[in-house]
């Protein structure tokens, strides 16, 4: 086998296993463009190489994306311009699936998140944000958004225009001859298939108090021996009056029919901590 280590001098090709390393000058990390980092596979977690596609030093990690391995930049902190990184910047799309939040990361570092819009999640991506964590979108008017194709969160918050295309909600159902007891985080809307009695109540829970905002509860109700619609309504814990529509109050007559209540926090109003208004429809063949 030829020497490749002779004195002070260590031949460019050579590989080794170094279990203690005193460095005086400088350490030259081998360039690799991408495609020749690519080529290396699967190589042990702490290899490090210097590629001249990124112009980064990179180690491969066991943990480098998300519980999965691969190549990170070394000790960069993302990228950014300027004298001690006084710019910190990032790109406008998303092209990778990611979750924010301390149980897919490891660690509750990874709680709160933030970016400079405007951002983009491509199609065909998801950007999850679990529950008790966040993502917070900075800019000024016209940067303060995020174009999304698909995002999956607990509690979604925006200060400005919400522009969407379509939505998709999720539905509570139930089969009941008598009252409904609904965890408002649940959903905001609720199937019920009546299959005995007449109108009922609705015991809503957990509906945010905080103040000057409005909820909306749909019920949709389906006849299968059993007609009736919610005609009163417990908001935690409180009896609240409901103010309908044209003071008609609400009433069903064919085999398909819907409430809809539009719940404002009104604190200190009519004696309650919400005002409550509805509006009923009938739907049938």
């Amino acid at each position: 086998m030829a020497t490749q280590i002779n004195g002070n001098n260590i031949q460019a090709t050579t590989r080794g296993l170094v279990e203690a390393w005193s460095i005086t000058e400088q350490l030259n990390l081998p360039p690799l463009n991408q495609s020749q980092v690519n080529a290396l596979g699967v190589p042990a977690f702490g290899t490090l190489v210097y590629n001249t596609t990124e112009d980064m030093a990179q180690i491969y990690k066991q943990d480098a994306q998300q519980g999965n391995p691969g190549w990170t930049d070394v000790g960069g902190g993302g990228p950014a311009i300027g004298e001690n990184s006084i710019i910190r910047t990032n790109g406008t799309n998303i092209q990778e699936n990611l979750t924010i939040g301390p149980v897919a990361n490891g660690g509750v570092e990874f709680t709160n998140g933030f970016s400079a819009g405007p951002i983009q999640i491509d199609s065909g991506y998801t950007v999850t944000i679990e529950n008790g964590a966040s993502w917070t979108m900075l800019g000024d008017d016209d940067l303060s958004y995020a174009q999304v194709v698909h995002l999956t969160s607990q509690h979604l918050t925006s200060t400005g225009t919400f522009h969407y295309g379509t939505t998709k909600q999720t539905v509570t159902y139930y089969t009941s001859s008598g009252d409904i007891t609904h965890d408002y985080e649940k959903s905001s809307r609720i199937w019920v298939n009546k299959n005995g009695g007449g109108n009922f109540n609705i015991y809503l829970n957990n509906v945010p108090t905080d103040s000057a905002h409005a909820y909306r509860l749909g019920v949709m109700v389906r006849s299968q021996g059993g007609t009736g619609f919610p005609t009163g309504i417990n908001i935690n814990g409180q009896w609240t009056d409901i103010f309908w529509k044209d003071n008609s109050g609400a009433g069903m007559n064919r085999g398909y029919g819907e409430v809809m209540f539009d719940i404002i926090n009104t604190p200190n109003t009519n004696q309650h901590n919400f005002t409550v208004f509805g509006y009923e429809r009938d739907y049938g063949p």
